[in-house]
């Protein structure tokens, strides 16, 4: 049309210009570097649906109290001290017992376990030996991973465990000690053929 004006040519960044591929790149390594340097934020956390309870908590501690809720990943274990036991003492002198057991050899125990401590101590000094070796392992992986358990790791004394074909460190361990049979009687499918306590 008449009195139309041209636009005028794009300009195209040249390799002349300052922000070059090498350039860009290094700013953001060191944009990237100052971010790791940061705390982490916390997060909002909101349990319940028609009763919600509100509160703000790090990631890293929301993370590992999920897991500690899932009974078949980890099972709170007890560790005691002598003024704990001295406590146990008053109204059960055999418990405190048995917690003393744990206490001198420096056993985290699940009170489950507790009760029959004397039966399970060889299988726990030889699962607290495994762990330690483990966790020295995984701590030497480098940043990054790729994050694999090393391939010489014994942790056949962990219980519970996945896949594991005992009751050794389950909620039915003391019910099939002190009831032979209880757990197969109300267990269906492949699992009733399982041998319920290895060794015994």
């Amino acid at each position: 049309r008449l009195g139309h004006k041209p636009l005028p040519p794009k300009r195209v960044l040249r390799p002349s210009s300052p922000f070059t591929a090498p350039r860009l790149s290094a700013m953001a390594l060191r944009l990237g570097c100052r971010h790791m340097a940061e705390k982490v934020p916390d997060v909002f956390v909101q349990f319940g649906l028609e009763q919600q309870f509100r509160f703000i908590s790090h990631p890293g501690v929301m993370t590992v109290s999920q897991l500690l809720e899932v009974k078949t990943i980890a099972r709170m274990r007890a560790n005691f001290t002598q003024e704990n036991i001295e406590g146990m003492k008053k109204f059960d002198p055999e418990l405190a017992r048995k917690a003393q057991i744990a206490l001198d050899h420096k056993l985290p125990v699940n009170f489950q376990q507790l009760e029959i401590i004397e039966e399970s101590l060889p299988r726990l000094l030889e699962e607290k030996k495994q762990l330690e070796a483990a966790r020295t392992e995984v701590a030497k992986l480098p940043v990054g991973g790729p994050y694999v358990l090393p391939k010489q790791l014994d942790i056949s004394a962990a219980r519970p465990a996945p896949g594991q074909k005992d009751l050794f460190g389950t909620m039915g361990e003391i019910a099939e000690l002190q009831h032979p049979g209880a757990m197969a009687a109300i267990t269906e499918g492949p699992a009733k053929d399982v041998p319920k306590i290895a060794g015994k």
